[in-house]
């Protein structure tokens, strides 16, 4: 019922545009399926657990004067193996994509409900999982971005995702989101990564908290054969939850990373070093559910940045690379983690393909 709705809209959308001028009209589709098995059991931080899924998102909409669009579309996700009881449900899944987009050679602005992928910012693991970036994939609210034309990618940019609207039932949550990079010649370049969330209470469960991180970074591009990217940088995690004190915790670390890649083949290192940056994670949030912070949505980042040994490596070796004018992207690679305690693996494989065609309008 939902998808014939949409189906209407959408085709509301299109004799609406009759009434522009130099209107196009879009159409396009995004496919992606992702296979994530996590072997953690020597692990202390992470849990292992199989993750299978794939989504469809088709899209339609109007563009006009080069710079503005409207579009609206439908995400549809299906986890393989899902079962409702003895009755499988069609899809896990189907949230509407409605937004308008302005767009510049220098600046780009998004409001309503749009694609993750909109981001251009390099925000760590720490910030927002692998994992939650897939299933979480459409952010509710604006996004704004300026990129210079003067230096090669150099941008900054800030979005509000509103995740959760306060209810009996539901929790007022919303996150901010900015990044920004300065590059200079031969490839150095400075920036950042922030993101704070607000994580309030329901009428149920008058708790409320803040939690915010804190991601500068330097770094250098270069090429010796191979493609070269050394990053430093530090993670900084204030964070209090006022139902259990009003004391803000402030842990903190630092990361390196190294990315090597030629040929689609790809060796990306991330080792940090310094503090839980999750140190809510196993207080209760919900005393009436007994859900821990972690289950119950305070941490977007990956679960082991909660490590209490002081120490996280992750180690990514395999392919990455795009098809066809970068309309299919394959990865699939092993992942090692090694969070102070043991050493677990990790098995991705990814495919996405994303289409998108204009057709003129011509008046009568």
């Amino acid at each position: 019922m939902q998808f014939r709705k949409l189906l209407t809209l959408a085709a509301a959308l299109c004799i609406c545009g009759g009434g522009l001028r130099a209107q196009q009209i879009l159409v396009g589709a995004d496919f992606a399926t992702r296979f994530d098995n996590r072997e953690y059991a020597n692990n202390t931080f992470n849990e292992s657990q199989t993750l299978f899924s794939a989504r469809l998102t088709p899209r339609v909409g109007v563009a006009w004067q080069e710079k503005n669009q409207l579009v609206l579309g439908v995400d549809m996700l299906q986890n393989f193996g899902q079962h409702n009881g003895a009755r499988e449900p069609f899809l896990s899944d189907v949230k509407p994509l409605m937004y308008y987009r302005f767009a510049t050679r220098n600046v780009t602005a998004a409001a309503g409900i749009f694609d993750r992928k909109e981001l251009m910012g390099e925000y760590s693991q720490a910030l927002i999982s692998d994992s939650v970036a897939f299933y979480h994939n459409g952010l509710s609210g604006f996004l704004g971005r300026y990129v210079s034309t003067q230096r090669e990618k150099s941008y900054v940019e800030m979005a509000i995702d509103w995740e959760g609207m306060y209810s009996d039932a539901s929790r007022e949550m919303f996150r901010i989101l900015s990044a920004g990079r300065y590059t200079f010649d031969r490839g150095f370049y400075f920036g950042y990564a922030f993101s704070m969330f607000h994580f309030a209470g329901s009428k149920l469960n008058e708790n409320v908290t803040d939690n915010l991180l804190v991601n500068p970074f330097v770094g250098w591009e270069f090429e010796a054969f191979f493609d070269f990217d050394v990053k430093a940088g530090m993670l900084f995690a204030p964070q209090r939850a006022r139902s259990l004190d009003h004391e803000w915790k402030k842990p903190c670390g630092g990361q390196i990373d190294l990315k090597i890649s030629r040929w689609g083949l790809k060796i990306e290192n991330n080792l940090y070093l310094g503090q839980n940056l999750q140190p809510l994670r196993n207080e209760t949030a919900n005393p009436a559910t007994g859900l821990t912070y972690g289950a119950d949505g305070l941490y977007a980042g990956e679960a082991f940045y909660a490590t209490t040994e002081h120490v996280y490596n992750r180690t990514w070796v395999g392919y990455d690379r795009k098809f066809f004018d970068d309309t299919v992207h394959v990865e699939a690679g092993m992942v090692f983690h090694y969070d102070g305690t043991g050493l677990g693996t990790q098995q991705v494989v990814k495919l996405s393909v994303d289409i998108q065609r204009m057709f003129g309008m011509r008046r009568k």
